[in-house]
């Protein structure tokens, strides 16, 4: 569930992609995580991680030592996965198709067809 109201990345549904099979899990994103991340993202100032696993992980500049959504594009482009920094082990997962619908909406954002 999300704190505000946050659409799709209020559940997160079981995936699996290179290996890694996940069970449903609730997933808290607050909603001014999200929006700092749209904020970040509007202004093309965004940070990536690569994990472990070679997954690499989008967030905010300058907001490694705080609390913050990351986002990942998962091999193949049909998934988009969030999560909070501080529950990494829990992911939102959103479909390509709602991520786009999700970055139209940023402002800047080029109109769609």
């Amino acid at each position: 569930m999300c704190d505000g109201g946050c659409g799709p990345a209020a559940r997160r549904e079981g995936g699996q992609v290179a290996g890694i099979e996940r069970e449903p899990a609730e997933v808290r994103i607050p909603k001014a995580a999200l929006d700092a991340f749209a904020a970040a993202l509007s202004v093309r100032t965004v940070a990536m991680r690569t994990w472990p696993d070679g997954i690499e992980w989008m967030y905010p500049v300058g907001t490694w030592e705080e609390a913050h959504l990351e986002v990942a594009l998962m091999p193949g482009g049909e998934e988009v996965w969030l999560r909070m920094s501080t529950d990494r082990s829990s992911v939102a997962v959103w479909t390509i198709e709602q991520w786009w619908e999700f970055a139209g909406e940023l402002p800047g954002a080029a109109p769609q067809d």
